[in-house]
Formats: structure tokens, sequence, C-alpha cells
């Protein structure tokens, strides 16, 4: 055997004792695993799968209206000789709010109102003669049309006075003004916003599959982005009966007191409408399903065959979902005990150490 030759051999035969020595010291903890039993039993939080009743809803978003809401306009153009209105106050339904240059129409209304008290003399002397003889029917007929004449123009003129008084139509609060003194208007033009807000029109939609479900009266709750956490009562008080060619929904309208004046019209609402309940539903805290693209799922707490508990993965159906708790369709009976938390390790057949405490809460308890 030449030189060459004895060190490839010396070689091998050094990485034979090396390899073996590091093969005995990885066996030595592998060994001492298999006489200490396995991994420790995963500790997680359980809770049961309860048998309840659970209030059902229909939800959906909208936008509140007033009960009355108009931009209140000039009925005739005008110039605006007095704005007898503060913005943002309370007014009552025929309270002035802005009087127009009548100057010209207070002319006319004298002359008439004058007109009109002469027609009227000569009809009644004219009364009194037809019976004498001293005067005849057509003329009597002849007065009789020219005192209904002067009435009618005085009646005219009055009414264009009417229009430059410028009134609110119910009560309410105004808005901004839109106008100023001296300013001149045309006929249809808006001078000021008035809101009746004391009664709101909530207008929510929903999809089409939910009229079957509909009806007058039923309780709807609202909440706004304003006031987190509040809820608000209405009544539900108008279905529209045309489902929207367009988007295939239809639009519900709620009855909404707002005597607190807390809620204004324009905001945006979530409304939910109050459904009859639902009494054998099957419940479990949200935190037990763990969701994947192969479905939904929990895992349950058994007995184990050498003592102790383990985990079993249960395929579920999940329904509504509303304060912490989901409705379990398919998948689980009442009394099944499912982790809600701790799930991250855990497999089919996994042991666990169940605990009726939230093994988050308690960690965030000893840190505090």
């Amino acid at each position: 055997m030449n030189k060459q030759s004895r060190a490839w051999l010396g070689f091998g035969l050094a990485a034979l004792v090396v390899g073996g020595a590091g093969y005995g010291l990885m066996a030595k903890p592998g060994a001492a695993h298999a006489q200490g039993g396995g991994m420790p039993p995963a500790k997680v939080a359980i809770a049961a799968a309860q048998k309840t009743q659970v209030a059902r809803f229909l939800g959906g978003i909208g936008t509140l209206e007033a009960n009355r809401q108009v931009e209140v306009p000039a009925e005739v153009e005008g110039r605006i000789a007095k704005i007898l209105f503060t913005p943002g106050a309370e007014v009552r339904a025929g309270q002035v709010l802005v009087q127009l240059n009548d100057a010209p129409e207070q002319g006319d209304l004298e002359r008439l109102t004058a007109q009109r008290a002469s027609a009227k003399a000569l009809l009644e002397r004219t009364r009194r003669l037809v019976p004498q003889q001293a005067a005849t029917q057509e003329q009597l007929e002849q007065a009789q049309a020219a005192f209904d004449q002067a009435g009618g123009e005085l009646r005219r003129v009055q009414a264009l006075l009417e229009q430059k008084r410028i009134k609110a139509p119910f009560d309410g609060v105004l808005g901004i003004r839109r106008v100023n003194l001296g300013q001149f208007v045309r006929a249809g033009d808006a001078l000021v916003s008035l809101t009746d807000g004391r009664t709101l029109f909530a207008n929510i939609t929903l999809p089409e599959t939910a009229l079957p479900a509909l009806k007058r009266n039923q309780q709807v709750a609202l909440s706004v982005d304003a006031y987190p956490g509040r809820v608000f009562q209405g009544r539900l008080s108008t279905i529209e009966p045309q489902i929207g060619s367009d988007t295939r929904t239809v639009r519900l309208q709620a009855t909404v007191d707002n005597a607190d004046g807390a809620l204004a019209p324009g905001m945006f609402v979530n409304g939910r409408v109050a459904l009859p309940a639902r009494a054998d539903a099957i419940t479990v805290p949200e935190t037990a399903i763990t969701y994947s693209t192969h479905g939904d799922s929990v895992f349950v707490v058994i007995p184990a065959e050498k003592g102790g508990f383990s985990a079993q993965q249960v395929f579920v159906k999940a329904g509504e979902r509303q304060d912490g708790l989901v409705v379990i369709e398919k998948g689980l009976s009442p009394g099944d005990k499912v982790v809600t938390s701790g799930q991250l390790r855990l497999y089919t057949g996994a042991a666990v150490a169940p605990s009726d405490k939230d093994t988050l809460s308690l960690a965030q308890e000893s840190k505090s």
C-alpha cells in the first residue's frame, strides 16, 4: 500500500470515529426523553357548548332623515327689506322670517280697498231702488259684478302681500342664512333651511332575501358613529313595496324619537331589525372557532384512553355571531367542552390540561 492510500484510509477511520461520537451524543437526550414519558400536556382554556336563546337580527346600513325639512324659498321675486330671524333659532309655524319690499302692493291695497267700498255702497243703493222701480235689474247685476270684481282684485293683492311675507311652514330649527339685507331674490331661491328633527326617519337597505321576515312595527336598534356604544330604539314604519332593480335590495324606513336632539339628519346609521328569538341555539365563545380554507373547526376536549384528556378537531358549521358568541349550526352538542385558548399547538390526539379560565387572561393578570 502506497503512502497516498494509507493517508486516505486514516482520514476515513477518523471520520467514522467522529460520526459515532456525535451519534452517541444525540441519542442520549432522545433516550432520556423516552424515559420521561413524552411532551407535557398543553395547557388550554375550555368552555362548554350551551343551548340557549339567541336574539336574531337583520342588519343593514342607511341614513337619517328629518320628519320635516325644507329649504324655505321665496315665492315671488323682490328685494329683501327685512330679515326677521336669527340663524340656528327655533321658530314656530307661521312666524315671519323675511319681508320683501311690498310698497307697490301696499299702494294697490289702499286703492282697491277704496274701490271695493265704493262698489259696495253702489250695490246697496241699487238694491233699495229696484223695488221702487227707480233702478232696473240690469243695473243691479252690473253693480253686483263691479263689487265682485273689486273684491277679487283686493284678494289678489292681499295674497301677493302674503307671498312677500315669507313665513316658517312648520315648527323647527333654522339653519345658516343664505341671503343678506337688500339682496334681490327670485322665486324659488332658498333663504334658509328649516328642520323639524324631533322625529327622525332611518332609511335602511337590506337584501331582498330579508323581505319575508319583515313586518311593520318591528323593533329596530340603531347605532351611529357619533355615539359609540349607545343604541337608539326605533320602529319599522314603512317597507318599500318595490325591490330595487339595480341593487336587488329592499328599502325600509324606521321612525325614531329624537326628543333629546342627540341625532341629526344626514347621519350614517347602522340598523338591526329584530326577529323572533331562536330558543334552541347551540353557542360557543367566538375564540373557540378556527377559520381556514378547509372549513371552520373547533377542538373538543375528551377523556384520553390512558387517563387525562386529549384534543379532537371537529369541523363545524358556524352561524350568527353576536356579543362574543357564535351559533353552531352543525357539529357540536350541548355540553361539549371546546378549547377557547391555546389551540395553536393542538392536533387530534394531543394531550391537554384543561382549565375553565382563559390562559390569555391569566397571563395578562400575572403581568399586572
